[in-house]
């Protein structure tokens, strides 16, 4: 009858909360960016354009870059 525990259930459950609770953050982050931008562009000519929402491909460098620091150098399997 029952196809999982309370306990899965429960933490699926609290899952979908976290997870709806990040997408409302994050939803509510770009609202405000864009919004700055809109100012920037009015008041201040765009000047600060870059440093509201900064380039896709530099924050992308940077994730890779943050992502391949995680990751050990070399043969780790082997004794040197």
């Amino acid at each position: 009858m029952l196809d999982h525990t309370p306990d899965w259930v429960k933490r699926k459950y609290e899952q979908a909360i976290e997870e709806r609770y990040a997408e409302s953050q994050q939803r509510t982050i770009e609202s405000y960016k864009g919004l700055m931008l809109l100012a920037d562009t009015l008041l201040n000519k765009g000047q600060g354009f870059n440093e509201i929402l900064p380039p896709f491909a530099e924050l992308n460098k940077e994730k890779v870059e943050a992502a391949e620091e995680q990751f050990v150098g070399g043969s780790w399997w082997k004794s040197e």
